[in-house]
């Protein structure tokens, strides 16, 4: 889980990627240059805000079980590197950190573990204060139809386990992203709306088959508070040290 959160936590925080670093192979001159056109808009949009929250509803696909998980919460960014991503149902987890300290707390387990920021399992971690280096760490193109295969022949299979993207929509930005090196992800997905730079779909393709597909809604851009990412465990509660 934690390894899919910071995944998607890196492409969320902000989109302030160089056109000019993007590869945009097997894209005909004319869609290249509407693409960078609506990057460079999703750059400007990106840059007037430092934090926001919004509501997200999550589908985590099992390929061994063959079963999806749905669960539903928020959450809230600051740049350059704060977080916290909390899971309100079905069961309640947190996952939040201030730029020092990363935690992930379970108060049904009575259970919480502290990673370093420079921990192994953090390393998608850096790349939250700076989306420009995203192309260090993927390929990146157009998401677009073509592309795209199901899992299966099932017509009515769920999004979260398709490759297909949602119909496209000119006020929105299709990204496929190949990881270079990663050994768990396969490719990630991205839906962006292209007027504010805000995320509206991501999802996820390890290469285990499992998948993971989110949605947000209802983005703010209200003031947060610092204490928002900071984390205390309740007396207790079990604590490990990654």
């Amino acid at each position: 889980m934690q390894i899919f959160l910071l995944t998607f936590l890196c492409v969320l925080s902000s989109f302030a990627v160089s056109a000019k670093e993007l590869n945009f192979k097997n894209i005909s001159t004319s869609k290249n240059n509407l693409f960078e056109k609506k990057y460079q808009e999703i750059i400007k949009a990106a840059a007037q805000y430092e934090f926001f929250s919004v509501q997200f509803k999550q589908e985590l696909y099992s390929s061994l079980r063959d079963k999806v998980l749905k669960s539903e919460g928020v959450l809230v960014v600051k740049k350059p590197n704060s977080f916290r991503y909390e899971v309100i149902s079905p069961r309640k987890e947190l996952y939040v950190s201030n730029g020092h300290d990363f935690w992930k707390f379970v108060p049904e387990l009575k259970h919480a573990q502290q990673f370093q920021m420079n921990s192994q399992n953090l390393g998608f971690i850096n790349i939250l204060s700076n989306i420009s280096r995203l192309s260090n760490f993927y390929e990146v193109s157009e998401w677009v139809g073509a592309q795209a295969q199901k899992t299966d022949n099932d017509a009515n299979d769920l999004e979260v386990k398709s490759d297909l993207p949602p119909k496209q929509n000119d006020d929105l930005l299709y990204l496929k992203l190949l990881p270079k090196g990663d050994k768990q992800q396969k490719v990630l997905y991205a839906v962006i709306q292209v007027k504010t730079g805000f995320i509206q779909e991501l999802r996820i393709v390890q290469l285990n088959g499992n998948r993971s597909r989110l949605v947000f809604a209802n983005y703010s851009l209200k003031s947060i508070l610092k204490e928002v990412f900071q984390f205390t465990p309740p007396k207790g509660i079990v604590v490990d040290k990654m």
